[in-house]
């Protein structure tokens, strides 16, 4: 935890542009971290050998750099835990690529945390007795890849 008082947050989840300013888009920052962390079952950095690592060790050491590199090369299920049972690739592909628009470099280009309800994380809402379904569109790639 940082010790900052007026920013707390743990190391990996903190956008990089947010040194003691929270911001909405820092928080959208912090939502995809926590989106890839549940569907790649991984932390955001895992290291496990004592040995310094290779700057390819590193990219998929650090989770972010790993969604970014799977992006530019197509293979976005690749970040999906190997051991879901009965893994619905739409919606896998759907959180993968919410997450990815929240981890974007540029703080403008990250959408709201409002456009990140509308994207259909969440398609029924019924069982959560929400009266309501917001709608909102957000430029999402349909291919298995977003442009960062």
């Amino acid at each position: 935890m940082s010790s900052n008082q007026s920013m707390r947050g743990t190391v990996f989840y903190v956008a990089p542009e947010c040194g003691g300013d929270a911001s909405e888009k820092c928080d959208v920052y912090s939502f995809g971290v926590l989106l890839l962390v549940i569907v790649s079952g991984r932390r955001p950095l895992e290291v496990t050998t004592g040995s310094p690592l290779s700057s390819s060790e590193f990219q998929r050491a650090n989770l972010v750099s790993w969604g970014r590199h799977c992006s530019r090369k197509g293979k976005l299920l690749d970040l999906v835990d190997e051991s879901i049972q009965g893994l619905d690739k739409e919606q896998a592909l759907l959180c993968i690529k919410v997450a990815l628009l929240c981890l974007l470099k540029s703080p403008s280009r990250r959408p709201s945390m409002k456009e990140v309800v509308g994207m259909g994380l969440v398609e029924n809402w019924s069982h959560l007795n929400c009266p309501f379904t917001i709608h909102l569109h957000h430029p999402l790639n349909s291919s298995n890849s977003i442009l960062l």
